[in-house]
This record gives C-alpha cells, sequence and structure tokens, in this order.
C-alpha cells in the first residue's frame, strides 16, 4: 500500500507538501496540486478522506444550488463542471432551489443551508431568482465566503459573481429584426421577477425606442421561460388584433413552442411571421426552420465559475476570464422583409 513519502517522491515535492495537499491547509500552486493528485492516481493512493476532514474541515465536495428559471442544465454542463473538479479530488452536490411555498417562504434559502450542513466547502448559487434576494445573499456570504454567483450581479460581491450583458443582447435582438425590415413587433418575455430577463427585455424595448418603433402592451406577453408559457404566448398574441411579422422571444424554449402555435394556427414561419430566440440551445439548429438566436456562451461561464469556487475553498492559483461575449446567431426563423 502506498504511503505518503512514495506520492512525495513520485511527485517529486516534499512529504509536508503532500501533507498540506491532503489537508487543504497551506498554500500549494495549482501546478504542485495537479503533480501530487497525478502521483496519488498513479500509486492508487487513498488517504483516509474521514479524517482527513475532521482535521482540515474540508469535505472536497461543492454544492450548486438552481432553480427551474436558471435555465436547462445540459450533461455537457455537469460534465465540463466534473472535469474542472476532477483533478483536485473535489464532487458536487445539486439541489432544486424552487422550495419557497406559502407554508415555507424561506424554503430557497434553507436550501441553500442544506448544502453548506451537509459538508459543501463551498456553493454555486444558479439563477437571479427573487426567490433568493439579494439581501438574503449576502447575508449567507458573510457567514459563509465561499459562494459564487451565477448568471447574477450583486455590485457588493461583485468578483464572486459571473454574468453576460443581457442588455446588449436584447437590444442586439431588437435592432436585427428592425434591420431585416420589421416594424409590428411581438414579444414573449421571460419570467420578468428575474434581473436577466429584465434586463434583454429592456434593451429589446430600447432598440424599438431608438428607433422610433412602439409595440402596443397587446403584443408584449408575459412569459415564464417553459414550453407550455411559449405556445400560449403565441395564441394570445394572436387573439389581440394586431398584426405582426416578427416575434422576439425571452428564450429558446418559448421561441420554438411559439413556432409550433403560430403553424397550427396557420402561419409560415418565417414568410409570414419570424421568430427570434435567446440562449442558442443545442436543438437550435435542428428546429423547423432553424432558429435565429442570441448565443451565450454558458459552459465557459460555468467553467470559470467553477475554477473561482475552486480557488476560493482549496486556495488554487486557477486563472479567471471574465469575457462572456454574446453572439448573434443567424438561421433561417427571420425573414428579411425590408
Amino acid at each position: 500500500m502506498a504511503t505518503i513519502k512514495d506520492v512525495a517522491k513520485l511527485a517529486g515535492v516534499g512529504t509536508g507538501t503532500v501533507s498540506r495537499v491532503l489537508s487543504g491547509n497551506g498554500s500549494v500552486s495549482a501546478k504542485t496540486l495537479l503533480k501530487v493528485n497525478k502521483a496519488m492516481e498513479a500509486l492508487k493512493f487513498k488517504p483516509n478522506r474521514s479524517a482527513r476532514s475532521l482535521k482540515s474541515k474540508k469535505f472536497d465536495t461543492i454544492g450548486i444550488w438552481g432553480t427551474d428559471t436558471s435555465g436547462e442544465m445540459e450533461r455537457k454542463t455537469l460534465r465540463d463542471i466534473e472535469r474542472e473538479l476532477k483533478p483536485y479530488d473535489v464532487h458536487c452536490i445539486i439541489t432544486n432551489g424552487d422550495l419557497n411555498s406559502a407554508n415555507n417562504p424561506n424554503g430557497a434559502r434553507e436550501s441553500v443551508e442544506l448544502l453548506i450542513n451537509k459538508g459543501c466547502d463551498g456553493v454555486i448559487i444558479w439563477g437571479s431568482d427573487i426567490d433568493l434576494s439579494a439581501l438574503n445573499i449576502l447575508q449567507i456570504e458573510s457567514d459563509f465566503p465561499n459562494i459564487i454567483l451565477l448568471n447574477n450581479k450583486i455590485d457588493l460581491i461583485n468578483d464572486k459573481c459571473f454574468y453576460y450583458d443581457h442588455y446588449q443582447a436584447g437590444y442586439i435582438a431588437g435592432q436585427y429584426l428592425i434591420d431585416n425590415g420589421h416594424r409590428n413587433i411581438a414579444c414573449i418575455t421571460g419570467w420578468l421577477r428575474t434581473a436577466d430577463a429584465n434586463q434583454r427585455h429592456r434593451g429589446f424595448l430600447d432598440a424599438l425606442k431608438n428607433n422610433n418603433i412602439s409595440i402596443p402592451t397587446e403584443l408584449i406577453f408575459h412569459g415564464d421561460y417553459t414550453f407550455s408559457g411559449g405556445h400560449r404566448g403565441a395564441k394570445y398574441l394572436l387573439e389581440q388584433g394586431h398584426s405582426f411579422t416578427a416575434l422576439f422571444c425571452g428564450n429558446d424554449q418559448s421561441a420554438m413552442s411559439a413556432i409550433a402555435a403560430l403553424s397550427s394556427a396557420g402561419h409560415n414561419v418565417p414568410d409570414d411571421i419570424s421568430v427570434f430566440g435567446y440562449d442558442d440551445m443545442n436543438i437550435a439548429s435542428y428546429t423547423n426552420p432553424p432558429l435565429t438566436t442570441i448565443h451565450v456562451p454558458f459552459n465557459k461561464m460555468v467553467v470559470t465559475a467553477t475554477r473561482q469556487l475552486l480557488n476560493l475553498c482549496y486556495k488554487t492559483e486557477l486563472s479567471i476570464d471574465r469575457n462572456f461575449p454574446i453572439q448573434l446567431i443567424e438561421r433561417s426563423s427571420v425573414k428579411n422583409i425590408g
């Protein structure tokens, strides 16, 4: 059975360095940490994790907290997270944050605290729901500093926040429809109780306003990011008696189901009504017609956020990239009528 001395010899470091890696105490560079972990893997060295946790108060586990409005977490996203954690022998626990109810209005916060109490060294809080308000998050961060916010921004802890410029993305979407000759434009919003949905909606409306285009309130349907919400929204908009040639949707799910509703009502997309999505889901290029949308580099943001949490929890020195450029993806669901 391999010992700490064997690991140190193979990694080319001292036994004290290996001990620091195992305990989580003291500074170890990312390069050295990788060398030690590779040596342990080659020797099939298995430290006593229970003893290590009691001594170091580290459990080599992070938590991921999210809600339905955060978006779809794909298998690739989880693989990317696990790929970042694996070299450091860290694992993750995922929990559902949609726990607030009339009987338990503090359910969301309690679910975050449960992750902490279960032994998570750090937590990624995913989404911008008001179920966990900025005040609540700041209170949690004060007691438990090892948190990262994904797709959310709180100025007082901005170094722990990772997000896109949703306002710019919404503006680009609106301007693109206008540049393609559309003046009568409808909208199915995202869930406006979230900050990101409000930002992209405001950017979209400002693009119209700056081009002297107004949108009747009847042509704005407050959606919820779901397939059913997009389907209901498209049917509602068709019933309002206002003709429109283009429809901007708060996410790709809403756009896809809106296309289905428009087609069922006898409207051709894009010949009769153009449809614009948001997110650039994997399936967006396979819809009929393929969906024009906004690409947001979600997985890049997740990877960077995971690295920042590793830095916070385990004193690694991984590089952090906060540049998450959005991109207009032109496909076939928008027609130029100019």
